[in-house]
């Protein structure tokens, strides 16, 4: 099963409250919670979680982890709803019912156009290609980038190493865009758990 809420500043969309302007929507994050449906989450008590830095996967940096004072606000966030929800948080992996996964997942992508100067373009004859006008300008070319960045989380069942299976999934994004990203990113986390009361004990 599958839930997707857009997180709003504004109270609420529906009754009497004013609809938010665009702009506000924009830099609100989006959530993203997934589970397989036929979990029996009583079952799950103890957890294990690193508490000071995320996985990193990005085609930007070689880095696999990110240690910062905005990672340990994730980590944080994660474990006081985890706290809230009566799940205990033990160190060792082997102690654990289940093992937090906590990856940013970063994509940079850059685009390129090409706009040819006005002029004549002669088409193709016997074969071969086409070739500019006489009266051809110069063109130019615009390069533009496009940055986002999605937090994943991920509980994993380990009890069976040879079988590990995930049992509940959120995906937060976009991390880079928002124009409060600690602050959303909070909220964000709040909302995934609040989405998924089924994880409480």
């Amino acid at each position: 099963m599958r839930r997707a809420i857009i997180i709003l500043s504004m109270f609420t969309l529906l009754g009497c409250g004013t609809q938010p302007q665009l702009s506000e929507l924009v830099n609100d994050m989006v959530v993203v919670t997934n589970f397989p449906g036929n979990i029996d989450y009583s079952q799950y008590a103890t957890y294990a979680m690193t508490l000071d830095t995320v996985g990193l996967t990005s085609n930007t940096s070689s880095n696999d982890y990110l240690l910062t004072d905005y990672t340990k606000m994730i980590t944080g966030q994660i474990k006081r709803n985890l706290d809230q929800s009566n799940h205990t948080w033990v160190a060792d992996e082997k102690q654990a019912d289940f093992v937090v996964s906590v990856v940013i997942v970063n994509d940079l992508s850059v685009f390129q156009s090409f706009y040819p100067g006005p002029g004549y373009y002669y088409p193709s004859y016997y074969g071969y290609g086409g070739y500019g006008g006489y009266y051809g300008g110069y063109g130019y070319t615009t390069t533009s980038y496009f940055q986002q960045a999605v937090l994943a989380i991920e509980f994993v069942d380990i009890k069976s190493a040879s079988d590990p299976k995930t049992i509940w999934v959120a995906n937060i994004g976009d991390l880079v865009n928002s124009y409060d990203s600690s602050g959303k990113t909070r909220e964000a986390i709040d909302q995934a758990f609040s989405q998924s009361p089924y994880l409480n004990r």
